[in-house]
């Protein structure tokens, strides 16, 4: 009875206060009787309609009774019925999904092998079953080159046209159709040979050669087969699945070389750090959460040993940490005033270097542009890089001081502020770029005349913010 519905009552308390309501009932009519004047007429109606009305609560209640010695079977029937929606309910989703598995059981379906066929070549290295014109006809297995030209010039328009209906992202630099191939590459990044044709389907793109393009002193970096073959595979299956392909291409491959050029940065620094660099620099991985909202990051504090926990992040920065000693000389007390190097990808993914300050390029004398080259990552160079921007920028603070003094800076060629960009060409200078940055320390001096032609000689070392003077 309780299963039936929310409100329910027991069967025995139902009889108990219908018997107390009829015995009520009797009780009130009796009393009426006696205490009021009617007629005999009047007391017989009344009583008849107690008993009346007391027949019908009695009915009631035997129907009651023997509609509840049903209540299993109706239970029993409720519970048929619900398990006939549920197959009901099944039957329809296994309809609706085997119409929709039509179409991919076409492309699906195992080819028909002609296993005799097989088993007699396998075994005799001969096919019996071939017709004997064949050999009068002598097909060939590859196109000759006349025949191999208008096929690789149909291919080509085919390429062409297909590369118009879709979108290319703007990050590609270079896209080079030839031969019925398409050459997609990405400085710094990836070199990536596709065509038409992907398990048969000229509407497909399938790869043919994967080349990363990210590397350092040692070469570039080089994945293994397996796991070379392994990403070809997963892209060619995501282009085929996806109205954009080259989009899909470009953000697995893109997202790929952002780690690898973390990885080796990070490599490359924990090196330095535990080399010539020791006690000199430290760094730090950046987890910025809010990237496009708030500037604000998380960093990490790296130990000695380069261990950290890297729980949760999947692509880090890094931030790298030179003159230690710079908040201690530094009129502020904060500790966090030593300069920086900033490197992290931003809210499009591209790596982008920054520096805690301002410093100036002594080469252009504009706002100095840290950039990584990714094709030859190498973090003691742009390290030294910032360095260099930063000795130039405090000493051009100074030599400005000092030309302001009369009695210092009296002719010109009494201060002069020498770099290395002004004893070599910007020219050769480009052409040198491969060259060992470190070549470059220690060329920032600032030249004072003393007397005649004698000069005080200022400059700043390149590993602690102190100044040295000759």
């Amino acid at each position: 009875m309780a299963e039936l519905g929310q409100e329910t009552v027991e069967f025995s308390t139902l009889v108990s206060r219908t018997a107390e309501e009829s015995y009520l009932s009797l009780k009130e009519l009796v009393d009426k009787s006696r205490s009021s004047e009617q007629s005999d007429s009047e007391k017989k109606i009344n009583l008849l309609k107690f008993l009346v009305k007391t027949q019908q609560r009695m009915l009631r209640l035997n129907v009651l009774a023997k509609w509840c010695q049903q209540v299993p079977l109706i239970q029993y029937c409720q519970q048929l019925a619900s398990t006939l929606s549920n197959h009901d309910m099944c039957f329809t989703q296994a309809a609706d999904s085997l119409f929709f598995m039509h179409e991919g059981l076409q492309q699906a379906r195992a080819p028909i092998y002609d296993v005799p066929s097989s088993i007699e070549v396998l075994l005799t290295g001969n096919y019996q079953r071939l017709p004997k014109c064949i050999e009068d006809v002598g097909i060939q297995s590859t196109l000759t080159e006349d025949q191999q030209k208008p096929a690789l010039k149909k291919l080509d328009t085919l390429v062409r046209s297909k590369l118009l209906e879709v979108t290319l992202p703007k990050d590609i630099s270079e896209v080079k159709v030839s031969d019925g191939t398409v050459m997609l590459r990405v400085e710094g990044e990836f070199k990536v040979l596709v065509t038409l044709g992907y398990r048969g389907h000229l509407t497909m793109w399938r790869i043919l050669h994967l080349e990363l393009l990210v590397g350092e002193k040692s070469g570039l970096v080089k994945l293994e087969e397996l796991r070379k073959h392994a990403l070809g595979d997963d892209l060619e299956r995501r282009m085929a699945a996806s109205e954009n392909p080259f989009i899909i291409l470009y953000s697995v491959l893109h997202e790929l070389c952002v780690a690898l050029v973390m990885d080796t940065l990070i490599r490359q620094v924990q090196s330095l750090r535990q080399g010539r660099w020791k006690d000199a620099i430290r760094f730090e991985l950046v987890s910025d959460a809010s990237v496009g909202q708030s500037g604000s990051a998380a960093s990490m504090q790296m130990s000695q040993d380069g261990e950290t926990d890297t729980a949760g992040l999947r692509t880090p920065g890094l931030k790298i940490i030179y003159w230690l000693d710079f908040d201690r000389i530094s009129s502020t007390s904060d500790t966090g005033s030593c300069p920086f190097i900033k490197i992290e990808p931003g809210p499009d993914l591209q790596i982008k270097c920054l520096h805690s300050s301002f410093v100036i390029d002594p080469a252009t004398g504009k706002e100095a542009e840290i950039s990584l080259d990714q094709s030859c990552i190498d973090a003691e160079k742009l390290l030294l890089r910032a360095i260099c921007c930063n000795r130039y920028t405090r000493l051009l603070e100074i030599y400005k001081e000092l030309a302001k003094n009369s009695q210092i800076c009296r002719v010109a060629g009494d201060i002069v502020l020498q770099c290395h960009a002004d004893e070599s060409d910007v020219h050769s200078k480009k052409k040198d770029s491969k060259s060992d940055a470190r070549q470059c320390e220690g060329q920032e001096v600032l030249r004072v005349r003393a007397y005649g032609s004698s000069f005080f000689t200022l400059g700043i070392n390149i590993r602690f913010p102190f100044f040295m003077c000759k």
